[in-house]
């Protein structure tokens, strides 16, 4: 009794998690009251509370959720038999295919960038950075991006970038546009980081983008 009691109050949290995602995507969080966030869920402002206290506590649990699901995406994604070049840019395109299809992705991106904060700050970009860095290192030992490359900067310029095109996207597209504007920020940057003498590998990741497109 007590283990299905356990499974009950498990999948009720998820529920309320998953709930209160949907309304921070399309209320955001200074939006989102708790009121709208019981509704979505169908629940009650006691069960509500049993779980999360606050509304803060409500976001964190967002991003908390956001950040795994994020996480599984990168961990798939370094263990599949590709160069680390290639992960890269699978990485970048899959976390967009995410944001547009997964409301808690989506919501989670969306209180990293409305949320301030007071103390540390979410993990979730220094994470993505550090992955980032660690297959740019890699791609350069491989001889994929030319040595000169600083594998901090080109991780963090990476990331970077797909989190303002995400936003960007966003506002002027609502995200219709958000694959294309990947593929054309991978067109502008892999020029410039594989040397010359693997031109054809920056060929056959482009190629494969454009081949997805239509």
């Amino acid at each position: 009794m007590r283990e299905v009691q356990q499974e009950r109050a498990i999948a009720t949290r998820q529920h309320i998690v998953e709930s209160a995602a949907a309304v921070f995507d399309s209320e955001g969080f200074a939006g989102a009251s708790l009121g709208r966030i019981i509704e979505q869920a169908g629940t009650t402002r006691g069960a509500l509370h049993f779980h999360f206290p606050t509304k803060d506590a409500l976001a964190n649990a967002v991003l908390n959720e956001h950040n795994n699901r994020m996480t599984a995406v990168v961990e798939s994604v370094i263990h599949s038999d590709t160069s680390a070049l290639e992960q890269i840019v699978v990485i970048s395109k899959t976390t967009a295919r995410m944001i547009d299809e997964d409301a808690v992705v989506r919501a989670g991106t969306r209180l990293l960038m409305e949320l301030t904060y007071s103390g540390e700050p979410p993990i979730a970009y220094r994470v993505w950075i550090e992955a980032c860095e660690q297959l740019v290192r890699k791609a350069v030992d491989d001889g994929d991006i030319v040595p000169s490359a600083s594998p901090q900067a080109v991780a963090y310029l990476v990331i970077s970038s797909l989190a303002g095109i995400q936003m960007v996207s966003s506002v002027l597209s609502g995200r219709s546009d958000l694959d294309r504007r990947v593929d054309e920020m991978w067109e502008v940057l892999l020029p410039g980081l594989v040397p010359a003498d693997r031109a054809w590998k920056v060929a056959g990741l482009l190629d494969s983008a454009l081949h997805e497109r239509t």
